[in-house]
C-alpha cells in the first residue's frame, strides 16, 4: 500500500523514541483503528457493490429477460388471434379476434416501451416492426371489411402479417442475445469488482497485520528493551557493582528512568569512593577532618557525613585529650623529676650537716675537759648546728610540701588516665557498634567494617596505654607514699635533732659542770646522728628511685607522645 514503507521505519526514528509510553500506545492504536476503519469502509464497498451489481442485475437484467419472456408470449398469443381470426366462421367470432389482436398489438408496444428502460440498445428498428404489423393488421381489417376472400386474407397473412410477425421474433431474439451479453458483461464486472475490493481487502488486512507486528515488536523493543536494562543494572547493584550504566536510546519514561538509575548509581559510587578515601586517611591516622567532600552528600546521605563527620570529631578530641594528658604527665615526671634532685641534694646536704655535726660531737667529747674554756666556742657551734638544723628541717618540709605536690600531680594524672580509659571504652562501644551497623549493611558496608575495626583497635590500644599508665601512676604513688613516710621520719629525726641541739645549746649556755651529763649526752647525740645517717642513706637512695621512676615516666609519655604525633587530629 501506498505509504508502507514510510511507516514500516517510523518506529524506528527518534520522534518514536521521544514519545511517552501512553503516546506510544496511543500511537500504535490509533493507526491500528485507522487500518480496522479502512477494513471496515472496504469491507462495506465491497458490501454495497455486491447489492448495487445485485439490484442493476435484478433491475436490468432480470426485467430485460422478464419483459422479453413477456413480449415473446405475446407475439405469440398475436398469431394466435390473427389464426384464430383466420379460421372464425362468424363475423363476430372474427371481430373478437380481431379485438385480440389489436389489444396484443397495445401490450406488445406497452412491452416494448417497459424493455427500453432497462435495455441499453437500439430498439427504433423493432418499434418500427412492430409498427409494420399495426399497418398490416389495418389493411387485414380492411380486406375483411371490403369483402375479400379467405384465400386473399390468408395470403395476406401469410405473405406479410406472419412475416412481420417473424421479424419481430427475429429483434427480439437478437435482443436477448444482446441482453444476454451485457448480463454476462455486467456479470464479469461485477466479479471483477468484487475480486478488487476482496484483494484491495485483503491487501489491507495483510498491512494492518504487518503494521501489528511491527507495532508489537517496536512497542516490545521501547519498553522491554529499557525493562531489560534497567533489570540488568538491578541485578549488577544487587551483586554489589556500583559503576553500573543503563545502555538505552529509549526516550520515554523508561529511558528517564534508565537514566534516572545511571545517575543514582554515579551518585553511590562517587560517596562509596569517598567513604573509602575518607577511610584510607583516618587509617592513616588524619582525624584532622571528615569527608572533603560533602556536596556529595544530598539527602538521606547527609547522615553518613555526619556519623564520618562525628568519628573524625570524636577520635581527633579523644586524642588531643590523650595528647594533653601524656603532656601533663611529662610536666608531672618532669616535677617529681627536679623534686627528686632536690630531695638528693637536700640528702647530701644532710649528710653534710650529719659528719659535721658528728665531727662536733667528736671533738666535744674529747674534749669535754676542757669545757669550760671553750664554752663560748661550744656555744657557738651549737648555735651553728641548730641553724643547720634548721635549715635541714626547712629543707625537709620542702621535700614534705614536693611530695605533696608530686601526689597531688598524681592524682590528677590518675584522673586523666581514667577519662583516658572510659573514652577509650566509650569509642570501643563506637566501634562495635559501627561494626553492627556495617553488618547490616551487607557488602557495601564491608569497607565501612573494616575502617570500624581499625577504630576498635586503637580504642584498644588507647586502653591498655591508659592501662599501663594507670599501673605506672599507681607504682609511682606507692613510691611517693614510701618516700613521705621517710621524709615524716626524717622530719621527726630532724626535729628531735632540733631539739636536742636546743637542750645542748641550752646545757652549754647553764654550765659547764655537766661536763659528764654533756658525755652521756653526746653519747646519746652519735647514736642520734647515727640514726640521722641512715635516715639520711634512706631518703637518699629514695631519692634515686623517684628520680628513676620520673626518668622512666617521661620516657613513658615521651613515647605516647610519639604514638599520638603519629596521627594528625584538630588542635
Amino acid at each position: 500500500m501506498p505509504g508502507s514503507s514510510k511507516n514500516s521505519n517510523e518506529f524506528t526514528k527518534d520522534s518514536f523514541k521521544r514519545l511517552t509510553v501512553s503516546d506510544k500506545f496511543k500511537k500504535v492504536f490509533n493507526r491500528f483503528k485507522t487500518n480496522l476503519i479502512v477494513i471496515f469502509v472496504v469491507i462495506i464497498l465491497i458490501d454495497i457493490l455486491a447489492l448495487f451489481n445485485l439490484s442493476t442485475i435484478y433491475r436490468v437484467y432480470y426485467e430485460q429477460n422478464s419483459q422479453q419472456g413477456e413480449i415473446r408470449i405475446t407475439i405469440q398469443a398475436l398469431a394466435k388471434y390473427y389464426l384464430w381470426a383466420l379460421a372464425a366462421t362468424e363475423e363476430s367470432d372474427r371481430n373478437e379476434q380481431l379485438a385480440g389482436v389489436s389489444e396484443k398489438l397495445q401490450e406488445l408496444n406497452d412491452g416494448l416501451d417497459s424493455l427500453s428502460k432497462v435495455y441499453k440498445g437500439d430498439l427504433t428498428a423493432t418499434y418500427q416492426h412492430i409498427k409494420d404489423i399495426d399497418s398490416a393488421d389495418d389493411q387485414l381489417t380492411n380486406m375483411y371489411n371490403s369483402g375479400a376472400s379467405q384465400e386473399e386474407i390468408y395470403s395476406y397473412y401469410v405473405g406479410t402479417i406472419n412475416e412481420a410477425i417473424k421479424v419481430v421474433v427475429k429483434d427480439f431474439k437478437e435482443i436477448g442475445i444482446s441482453a444476454k451479453a451485457q448480463a454476462k458483461s455486467a456479470y464479469f464486472i461485477a466479479m471483477i469488482s468484487v475480486i478488487a475490493m476482496t484483494v484491495v481487502s485483503l491487501l489491507v488486512v495483510v498491512y494492518a497485520i504487518l503494521y501489528s507486528t511491527k507495532a508489537r515488536a517496536a512497542l516490545t523493543r521501547s519498553i522491554l528493551g529499557p525493562i531489560e536494562a534497567i533489570s540488568a543494572a538491578a541485578d549488577d547493584m544487587a551483586k554489589g557493582k556500583l559503576e553500573v550504566k543503563v545502555e538505552t536510546d529509549s526516550q520515554d519514561e523508561l529511558g528517564k528512568l534508565a537514566k534516572d538509575i545511571t545517575a543514582s548509581t554515579n551518585v553511590i559510587e562517587n560517596i562509596v569512593k569517598d567513604i573509602n578515601e575518607t577511610l584510607e586517611r583516618m587509617s592513616a591516622g588524619d582525624f584532622s577532618s571528615g569527608t572533603t567532600n560533602s556536596k556529595l552528600y544530598i539527602g538521606d546521605y547527609e547522615a553518613i557525613r555526619r556519623a564520618l563527620a562525628n568519628i573524625s570529631e570524636n577520635l581527633s578530641s579523644t586524642l588531643s585529650e590523650v595528647k594533653n594528658s601524656s603532656y601533663q604527665v611529662s610536666q608531672g615526671a618532669t616535677n617529681m623529676s627536679q623534686g627528686a634532685s632536690d630531695l638528693a641534694e637536700g640528702a647530701t646536704d644532710q649528710a653534710a650537716a650529719v659528719e659535721e655535726l658528728t665531727a662536733s660531737v667528736n671533738s666535744v667529747t674529747e674534749q669535754t675537759r676542757q669545757l669550760a674554756e671553750v664554752a663560748d666556742k661550744s656555744k657557738s657551734m651549737a648555735t651553728s648546728v641548730r641553724e643547720n638544723a634548721e635549715l635541714s628541717a626547712r629543707k625537709m618540709h620542702l621535700v614534705t610540701d614536693a611530695m605533696t605536690r608530686i601526689t597531688e600531680a598524681s592524682a590528677e594524672i590518675e584522673q586523666v588516665t581514667n577519662s583516658i580509659e572510659a573514652i577509650a571504652k566509650q569509642t570501643s562501644l563506637l566501634a562495635l557498634n559501627a561494626s553492627i551497623e556495617a553488618a547490616r549493611a551487607g557488602e557495601t558496608g564491608k569497607g565501612f567494617a573494616v575502617v570500624a575495626d581499625q577504630i576498635g583497635k586503637l580504642a584498644d590500644q588507647s586502653s591498655e596505654a591508659a592501662k599501663n599508665t594507670h599501673q605506672l601512676i599507681a607504682d609511682t604513688m606507692d613510691e611517693i607514699g614510701n618516700g613521705n613516710a621517710v621524709v615524716a621520719e626524717t622530719t621527726k629525726a630532724l626535729d628531735a635533732m632540733q631539739h636536742s641541739v636546743e637542750e645542748i645549746t641550752d646545757m652549754i649556755v647553764q654550765t659547764g659542770d655537766l661536763a659528764q651529763q654533756q658525755a652521756q649526752s653526746m653519747d646519746e647525740i652519735d647514736k642520734g646522728i647515727e640514726m640521722i645517717s641512715n635516715v639520711v642513706q634512706n631518703n637518699s637512695a629514695t631519692a634515686e628511685e623517684s628520680s628513676a621512676v620520673s626518668q622512666e615516666l617521661s620516657e613513658q609519655s615521651e613515647s605516647l607522645n610519639r604514638l599520638i604525633g603519629q596521627f594528625t587530629i584538630n588542635e
